[in-house]
């Protein structure tokens, strides 16, 4: 137990060196897991992020300030869906 409990500080340490080399160490949390659930896959609007387990802790208009916050920062960009107007996908600017 001790073993996994100092591997997991190791890992937070080197998620947290990764994230200050690309320049995320002043995002809050929440918009930390959306830009990597955006780099992470293809065709994310703000329902699929929603939707996935990770999120269920976060509301949505959370989520939505976050990826707002991450728009107005330009590390993100939307562009209306082809075939659903009503829908906006997202992908990282970076």
């Amino acid at each position: 137990m001790k073993k996994a409990l100092s591997k997991l500080f190791q890992l937070r340490q080197a998620l947290d060196a990764c994230e200050k080399d690309i320049g995320l160490d002043h995002l809050s949390e929440v918009e930390r897991a959306v830009f990597s659930f955006i780099t992470s896959n293809g065709n994310v609007t703000i329902t699929s992020i929603t939707k996935h387990p990770y999120f269920a802790k976060y509301s949505l208009s959370t989520i939505k300030r976050a990826v707002l916050a991450l728009q107005n920062d330009g590390f993100i960009k939307s562009q209306r869906s082809e075939t659903d107007a009503r829908e906006m996908h997202l992908t990282h600017s970076i």
